[in-house]
């Protein structure tokens, strides 16, 4: 039993680093792939999908006819009357009419779109949670990389404030606080790879990697994305299984319907008396639909109102898209017309007014407190820009989301962003 449990383990082991290591961790698509692949929430699923497709083989089919057989008119002493006991065998069929079946054989069909659907929506609702994480550790990074970039400025500033204090033209003042500004960005390293730490953490769980796997670095790359398909139809895979249930509603107050024309039944038995002539019996028997208004109608009615109930929940469903969807494409566009303003003036303009306030002071002709200042607007900027591209990802992770049917992640999205200075 050891052996056995030790040789699983070891087993187990072997396919969870094979599979953590196909995962190219460059393209996102690839991290997705292997987040559906391990997730149990398909292969629960996909059981059920199973179960539907086998349910909807037995959908409309004729019952098993029903085999009857006994002894009619035995006296009560148990004694035989050859004349008048009479050994019978028997069978009868429930004939459901074509309407009937046609009409279950959709409502099974109905059931299987729905869990095709949920199963569409699932993938999706994972892919979303993929991309979250994914850009938030690859926002956290970007910012890593630029922090570091700022780091070393800073470490040009301590520099040329060693310099100064060497040569006699500034003061020893000036070196302290240089320092504690490389510490200050340190600081702000440390913070942003704590964040990244985060988001790593909710991609090993959703890929159902062990703690210890180490997760290479890795910064936004839209060459690996697949850019969402907007237009002016608002019907996503989101309405797909209020769709189905429509259907199934539907369905139902046919059935419900149908009460009045009630299923016939057949009913033959052979007879067999030991010192008379042999007999058969063929009888039919059918329910009587009389009591329509105390039974088939309140049926009926009720399996309308349903279906009405399903169909408004398909429209809620659809402006409730329509107004996620507006706000996500309007939050890409405003993100995208600041980064184009930070890239194309601002960050530029910052970095240039670093470099001419550090010239200044290694001349002597500004102070430290210049130099420092657009050292923090320069790193501002800097994070502005990547908290408004880390924006416009996730605005683009949540467009793809409402299209393919994911929804509810948002407002963790936003705490997440906030969370790493997005504004």
């Amino acid at each position: 039993m050891n052996r056995r449990l030790a040789a699983a383990c070891v087993a187990g082991t072997f396919l969870v680093t094979a599979h953590a290591a196909a995962v190219d961790w460059n393209n996102p698509p690839s991290v997705v792939a292997a987040a559906i692949e391990a997730s149990p929430l398909i292969r629960e699923i996909k059981a059920r999908g199973a179960a539907a497709h086998e349910r909807l083989k037995a959908a409309g089919a004729l019952p098993n006819p029903t085999l009857s057989g006994g002894v009619e008119n035995q006296p009560i002493d148990l004694s035989l009357d050859r004349s008048f006991t009479v050994y019978t065998i028997g069978a009868s069929q429930l004939f459901l009419r074509g309407e009937k079946r046609k009409t279950l054989r959709d409502a099974a069909e109905s059931d299987v779109r729905r869990i095709v659907a949920e199963e569409e929506t699932l993938r999706a609702e994972i892919q979303l949670d993929v991309y979250l994480a994914y850009d938030q550790a690859a926002g956290a990074q970007g910012q890593i990389n630029a922090s570091e970039e700022i780091a070393r400025l800073s470490a040009m500033i301590t520099s040329a404030a060693g310099i100064r204090y060497e040569t006699g033209t500034g003061s020893q003042l000036d070196v302290i606080r240089a320092r504690l500004e490389e510490g200050r960005v340190q600081q702000f390293v440390l913070d942003e790879r704590g964040q990244r730490d985060i988001a790593v953490a909710r991609l090993r769980a959703l890929l159902n990697l062990p703690e210890n796997e180490v997760i290479p670095p890795f910064t936004f790359g839209r060459a690996h994305r697949r850019r969402p398909l907007v237009t002016s139809d608002f019907t996503t895979r989101a309405t797909f299984i209020l769709e189905a249930e429509l259907a199934r509603a539907a369905a139902e107050v046919q059935l419900a319907k149908l009460q009045r024309k009630p299923d016939p039944q057949l009913e033959v038995r052979y007879g067999i008396r030991p010192r008379q002539k042999d007999f058969f019996s063929v009888m039919g028997r059918i329910e009587l639909p009389i009591r329509k208004a105390t039974v088939v109608e309140p049926r009926i009615q009720e399996e309308i109102a349903s279906r009405d109930a399903a169909a408004a929940r398909v429209e809620i469903l659809r402006q409730e898209l329509r107004a996620e969807l507006g706000a996500a494409i309007a939050e890409q566009n405003a993100a995208q017309q600041q980064m184009n303003l930070h890239a194309g003036t601002l960050v530029p303009e910052a970095k240039l007014a670093f470099e001419s306030a550090l010239a200044l002071y290694k001349n002597g002709k500004s102070d430290l407190d210049a130099v420092l200042s657009a050292l923090r607007t320069y790193r501002q900027l800097n994070v502005d820009y990547l908290g408004l591209l880390l924006r416009e990802y996730l605005a683009e992770d949540q467009i793809e989301g409402l299209i393919y049917g994911a929804r509810g992640s948002k407002s963790s999205a936003g705490v997440t962003a906030g969370a790493m200075g997005v504004k």
